[in-house]
């Protein structure tokens, strides 16, 4: 926050801080609208777009694919499995690995993301 005042302090604020400070309130206001009309955040989205695009998928390539250390997905795919959004399946192709599998109910919110999504990028094309 201290740095955000100083920031709006001052006349004329650097480029790089000013779109460090929209990002921050977009990701605000978008995060706020996907869980009101989807009930999960924007980089749940991203989990569960990614896990529905794929044939299977492991935590540790959706990490990789994603460009999240491996702790902040298995905190994500916890929560999306809690939420009954993803599950946990035996892969097809190798017995010993596990696969993440999208639910109806994680399509479901995919669907309804996407809607907002189309909402919140028209009012940015707007801007």
């Amino acid at each position: 926050m201290q740095g955000q005042d100083m920031v709006t302090k001052t006349k004329n604020p650097r480029l790089y801080s000013r779109l460090q400070i929209a990002a921050q309130q977009l990701r605000k206001v978008t995060d706020r609208q996907l869980v009101e009309a989807a009930g999960i955040t924007a980089p749940q989205l991203g989990v569960l777009t990614r896990v529905a695009a794929a044939k299977e998928l492991n935590q540790t390539s959706l990490a990789r694919d994603l460009r999240l250390n491996d702790s902040a997905i298995t905190a994500m795919v916890k929560r999306l499995i809690g939420l009954g959004m993803l599950e946990k399946t035996r892969s097809e192709t190798d017995s010993r690995a596990w696969v993440l599998k999208l639910t109806a109910d994680g399509q479901s919110a995919i669907d309804r993301a996407g809607e907002q999504m189309l909402s919140i990028n028209q009012k940015i094309d707007a801007e």
